[in-house]
């Protein structure tokens, strides 16, 4: 893997080098403007109980263009917000694959390929209920290897991705190491490694390991089944035997399923993660399940229309603390009209972040611009 990892790093740097006078150059972008209402019947649960009004945009530079041998290169940085520097990759595409260094970016899981909600998941709409999601390497910086589309058959396409480090600063050139943290605190980003000492949940994972290695497959053709794609994913995490005597590895993993029939598609998936665990480990996270279920119905060109169940059950190892399997379900429905897109989402959280009886309401209205 090591010898591996140098030869394809030093492509990519004599490509980098390559290209630096060649190529297309574009900008692409978008803004969305929203506006949130949040109810509660349960007076402990007004935790970020509001009405919101906000703006957030995201813009994306990339570049691309052809070697004298045929491959293609792409280049793709993003600004997200007032990030001058955010997610970031460059990739090398040859007959036999694509290979790239994803930079905060890229990640492999697939627990929210099923969903067909017409915005984005009730859990990523409005009120934070803190639903965590499987682990993905898409918070570390990675180099990747992508087979072609055409090389398997029934549409079966692979990825894996490998972080060398999981410490601030060694994988980014120059950074200030914020990019391959993996203590991060924010119990709803189920792209980076989960981390948080607040009530109901427990868990630390700083320390859990040396490396990762994501691996992802997709079947798109499958005979006799025209509309079903199936997929799944595993995170592994390296060097997890030093120091301890270990009761539980942590890993990560998804599948899923959907199906397109005329105007209607169906979606279905089911993760899990398991943190790392010794003997005397008490108090802590120990696994956790989430299922996810949403259909979506194309009205006409213009309008869509969707809905959305997602259930998180925690398991605490050797806890007095109780929690709760948390429930999220959503409609939604958007309106397109050229590069402007309406949309509402409306929301109702059972047991939000884990607590009983914590039950939340909440409506987003969005307007938002593609360019």
């Amino acid at each position: 893997m090591k010898n591996t990892i140098k030869a394809l790093l030093v492509a990519l740097t004599a490509l980098s080098f390559s290209v630096a006078n060649a190529g297309e150059l574009t900008i692409t972008g978008s803004a969305k403007a929203s506006y949130s209402i949040t109810s509660s019947d349960n007076a402990s649960a007004k935790i970020d109980v509001d009405k919101g009004l906000g703006v957030n945009n995201e813009f994306s530079i990339g570049a691309s263009g052809e070697l004298d041998n045929g491959m293609t290169w792409n280049y793709k940085q993003d600004i997200d917000g007032a990030t001058v520097q955010d997610d970031g990759q460059l990739t090398l595409a040859t007959d036999y694959g694509t290979l790239g260094v994803f930079i905060s970016e890229g990640g492999l899981d697939t627990d929210n390929s099923a969903s067909q909600s017409v915005i984005s998941r009730p859990s990523d709409t409005g009120y934070n209920e803190g639903m965590v999601d499987s682990w993905d390497i898409s918070g570390l910086n990675t180099i990747q290897y992508h087979t072609p589309a055409d090389l398997l058959p029934f549409g079966i396409t692979a990825k894996i991705a490998h972080a060398p480090s999981m410490t601030s600063g060694i994988n980014d050139y120059k950074a200030s190491g914020a990019q391959n943290d993996v203590s991060n605190t924010n119990p709803g980003d189920g792209a980076s490694f989960f981390n948080t000492t607040s009530a109901p949940l427990t868990q630390k994972v700083n320390n859990m390991g040396s490396d990762a290695t994501h691996y992802q497959v997709k079947i798109a053709a499958i005979p006799m089944a025209d509309g079903l794609v199936l997929g799944a994913d595993y995170l592994e995490i390296g060097g997890q035997d030093s120091g301890s005597t270990l009761d539980q590895k942590a890993e990560s993993g998804s599948y899923y399923a959907t199906y397109a029939i005329g105007p209607a598609t169906i979606g279905y998936s089911k993760s899990f993660l398991a943190t790392k665990m010794t003997e005397a480990t008490t108090n802590f996270l120990e696994s956790l399940e989430a299922t996810k279920m949403s259909i979506a119905f194309n009205v006409n060109d213009n309008l869509s229309i969707s809905y959305e169940q997602e259930e998180s059950a925690p398991t605490l190892k050797t806890s007095s603390t109780a929690v709760f399997d948390i429930e999220s379900t959503g409609i939604q429905a958007a309106y397109t009209m050229g590069g402007m897109t309406l949309a509402i989402a409306m929301n109702d959280h059972e047991n939000a972040r884990y607590t009983e009886n914590q039950d939340v309401k909440d409506t987003t209205f969005s307007v938002a611009m593609a360019f």
